[in-house]
């Protein structure tokens, strides 16, 4: 099984506009927003309500031809994640499903650009095998547990520093992640600590298990 079309976020835009799910300004602007740093470009869809988190995981299925596996239907597999950059992975909302060998099996937010597949296959040595899955599961899978896994890695000076991040909203996460990595140990008390604002949980609902499509995994595609 191969993609009918590379994974570009451009291609489900015009996807999305022909179906008639969502309005082509609209799109366009949700795409500036994306281009600009504010997020995935499926994630600001479904966060801006534009388009539900389902109906956004089943255009990427129908168009690249690809199965929808969501962390509700899977539980992701601890090993499969091991000595990968989780910093990645929480930037792009990917949640690595299972490793097989050299095949590593990952669930999209929807959908991600091959660019970043592409990037993750070369710098890990792996092959990539993409799956649908949706933006509210994988950031909630992401917040629970590799939020987690980011904190233990850290120093213990620097933990509520993203304990704060993650009221922040990902965009910040990162930044404040890595300013507690590169601070001294020994930093003089009394130093203003990042007040960061509240994460607006989306309200978007999630797709059900019983819409999970069954179709087996296709092997290693080509981004």
């Amino acid at each position: 099984m191969k993609h009918s079309q590379r994974l570009e976020h451009p291609r489900l835009a015009s996807a999305l506009v022909e179906r008639g799910l969502c309005d082509a300004k609209k799109v366009e602007e949700a795409l500036h927003i994306a281009e600009n740093g504010h997020g995935s470009f499926p994630e600001v869809l479904v966060n801006s309500s534009l388009v539900s988190d389902w109906e956004l995981s089943r255009v990427v299925c129908e168009v690249y031809n690809l199965p929808f596996v969501t962390v509700e239907i899977i539980d992701p597999d601890p090993a499969a994640r091991k000595d990968l950059d989780l910093q990645f992975l929480a930037q792009h909302g990917l949640v690595p499903l299972a490793r097989s060998s050299s095949v590593l099996t990952i669930a999209m937010p929807g959908m991600v650009a091959a660019d970043v597949l592409g990037e993750m296959a070369a710098t890990t040595d792996l092959t990539i095998l993409p799956v649908v899955g949706s933006v509210q599961t994988n950031r909630r899978w992401i917040e629970k547990v590799l939020l987690a896994e980011m904190k233990a890695a850290l120093p213990t000076q620097g933990t509520d520093a993203v304990h704060d991040a993650h009221d922040a909203g990902w965009d910040q996460l990162f930044d404040a992640a890595e300013a507690a990595i590169q601070e001294p140990a020994s930093q003089e008390p009394g130093l203003q600590e990042a007040g960061l604002p509240e994460l607006a949980v989306p309200a978007a609902p999630l797709p059900s298990k019983k819409a999970a499509v069954p179709v087996s995994l296709p092997p290693p595609p080509a981004f």
